[in-house]
């Protein structure tokens, strides 16, 4: 909030971005420059409604961050894109929905699987009901454990 006015998460992006720039903060500003080329292409892309929601933005640093802990994965702990891509993820996860844990995630299922045997349609609504506050691709397993 600046000056008493609600910003969108953009603004805040861009705010970020501004002030990791001026501080000379190379981590932080590659960050936001990567949330920021990625709200560009969704907003060029013609998918989206303009302007695009704080929901919609959170999704895009979902993405970025998953894709950042792929790259962790390719990288030993001692390699510096590891470290880039570990203070990266750091900086972006203040901007994501608190995650739910997979007991959590379980109580979901066992209530939906109450009232609806079809597994496809179980998946289906706790994927809705979860949220960009689980791991959609381990749903189905746990869907499947329990």
């Amino acid at each position: 909030m600046i000056r008493g006015v609600a910003m969108s998460l953009k603004d805040v992006i861009n705010e970020k971005w501004k002030e990791a720039f001026k501080a000379r903060d190379s981590v932080k500003r590659t960050a936001y420059e990567l949330v920021k080329q990625r709200i560009i292409v969704a907003e060029k892309s013609g998918q989206f409604e303009l302007p695009l929601t704080d929901e919609q933005i959170t999704n895009l640093i979902i993405k970025e961050v998953k894709e950042r802990e792929d790259v962790i994965t390719f990288y030993q702990p001692c390699d510096e894109q590891y470290v880039v891509a570990k203070a990266i993820i750091a900086e972006l996860e203040q901007y994501l929905p608190k995650q739910m844990t997979e007991d959590e995630v379980i109580a979901i299922i066992k209530r939906i699987k109450e009232t609806e045997p079809n597994l496809g349609k179980v998946i289906g609504l706790t994927v809705k009901e979860v949220g960009n506050q689980f791991d959609k691709s381990k749903i189905a397993a746990l869907v499947k454990s329990v």
